[in-house]
């Protein structure tokens, strides 16, 4: 039985109109019928379904017609066009136009409910008003998480907020942190975003050091710092970010303000989002993170979910970035395209299936993008990810260092017997991954 989803039916057959209206009724659908193309389409603006199943020869306009408003309006819509025998041409080729699938009068009443289930299945109920909002325009998703993410999202932008976000790799954080300065005061101000795992512990410090020209305060001058992997940071530049963040905080105290010019210290207007592929509580519980700069950073905590638990985005993502990969190729998947991606396990999020979709824009030589283009990529990609172990390894090196350097207080002598590896060996591990033996001499304050 279906979940009470809302289907659109349009006929100008009313006895069509009505018959179909029973089944899909019996099946457990939510049913609107509209007798036109004209009046499914103001059916449709007053209240969204989640696919339209059309005839295809109508009055003035047909159900082609309605699919190409559909289109502008819907582009991720679900349209499913009966047909008589005659027509069947005319319906191939609207399934290279985009339409989701077509059935041919008379059809079985098991197979239209199948039908639908298929399309319902790849589109679930969406709030047009929302996501149409500017601001929000590059996050593409019908999940009830997702959204109510994003109005958590709109909340730090509208406060200017520090900001903690924590997901997976690919799940979409730095187009999170982008969409919260488009959605604020901040839209016309510097966008600077800075991988920590990219600098070694000696120009982390400088990088944000709040009186550097050259660092990421300066340049995130009045708009966004964007830090992504957080938990990289070393114990000394921890020491500045908190700080600085700190001096700010103070400085919007309005028992701070009181004082006098001469004693307020002077500090950059700049929004600070963090994000961590993973929690930092470990993290702090092992000594390896701030306490105190956790908990600055983290009053504000979003967390993201991997695509995986969001799988209902995976259709409007398809769609959305398939019109950006190669507008002129005007692609479209096939519906066992759709259902296979949907059945994916995309262990690299968002970023993974854009990935995909690229390579199988590029090899295409149809406007319908068949099941087997898809699911060879993806085997490919699959393949790829297994040999990622070595990407993992670095990280589990990294991290067991890390401890090691904590547990001795910075003494490479007394880490280099634990780690049963000589002093010159152990010293080319640390600078491999960018770790100073002596930032671990000092205690967090």
């Amino acid at each position: 039985m279906a979940s009470g989803a809302h289907v659109l039916v349009v006929d100008d057959d009313l006895d069509m109109l009505h018959l179909i209206g029973l089944r899909l009724s019996s099946a457990g659908y939510q049913v609107t019928q509209a007798e036109s193309a004209e009046a499914a389409l103001v059916c449709f603006r007053k209240n969204r379904p989640q696919m339209v199943l059309t005839d295809l020869r109508m009055g003035e306009m047909d159900g082609l017609a309605l699919f190409d408003h559909l289109q502008v309006e819907a582009p991720t819509m679900p349209v499913i066009i009966l047909t008589a025998h005659g027509t069947i041409p005319d319906a191939v080729s609207a399934t290279r136009r985009g339409v989701f699938g077509f059935l041919t009068k008379p059809f079985d009443g098991q197979e239209l409910i199948r039908r639908v289930a298929d399309a319902i299945r790849l589109s679930p109920a969406l709030d047009p008003a929302q996501s149409s909002a500017q601001w929000r325009k590059e996050l593409i998703t019908a999940s009830v998480r997702m959204e109510d993410l994003l109005r958590q999202a709109l909340k730090i932008s509208e406060e200017s907020r520090t900001a903690l976000f924590v997901g997976p790799g690919g799940s979409g954080k730095a187009t999170l942190a982008r969409a919260i300065q488009q959605a604020g005061q901040r839209v016309d101000q510097a966008f600077v975003s800075i991988s920590c795992t990219d600098f070694p512990a000696s120009e982390q410090e400088e990088l944000l050091t709040q009186d550097n020209p050259d660092g990421a305060y300066a340049q995130a001058a009045g708009g966004i710092l964007y830090l992504q992997d957080i938990g990289a940071l070393s114990p000394i530049a921890q020491a500045r970010l908190f700080s600085v963040l700190f001096a700010q905080m103070q400085a919007h105290d309005p028992l701070q303000r009181l004082k006098s010019a001469s004693q307020q210290r002077s500090v950059p207007d700049v929004q600070v989002i963090a994000s961590s592929p993973r929690p930092l509580d470990t993290a702090v519980a092992e000594g390896a993170f701030r306490s105190d700069l956790f908990y600055l950073l983290s009053g504000m905590t979003l967390l993201i979910p991997p695509l995986s638990d969001r799988s209902e985005d995976i259709p409007l993502l398809a769609k959305h970035f398939l019109a950006r990969i190669r507008p002129e190729k005007n692609l479209t998947l096939a519906p066992e395209s759709l259902a296979a991606l949907t059945e994916g396990r995309w262990p690299g999020n968002v970023r993974q299936l854009k990935n995909v979709l690229e390579q199988v824009a590029e090899l295409s030589l149809t406007p319908v993008i068949p099941e087997a283009a898809i699911r060879r990529v993806m085997r490919d990609f699959e393949e790829d990810d297994l040999a990622a172990f070595d990407d993992a390894r670095r990280e589990f090196e990294r991290n067991y260092l890390i401890r090691l350097l904590q547990s001795t207080a910075g003494n490479v002598s007394q880490a280099a017997r634990v780690a049963q590896r000589n002093r010159t060996e152990f010293y080319k591990l640390l600078a491999r991954h960018g770790l100073d033996p002596v930032s671990f001499k000092q205690k967090f304050r």
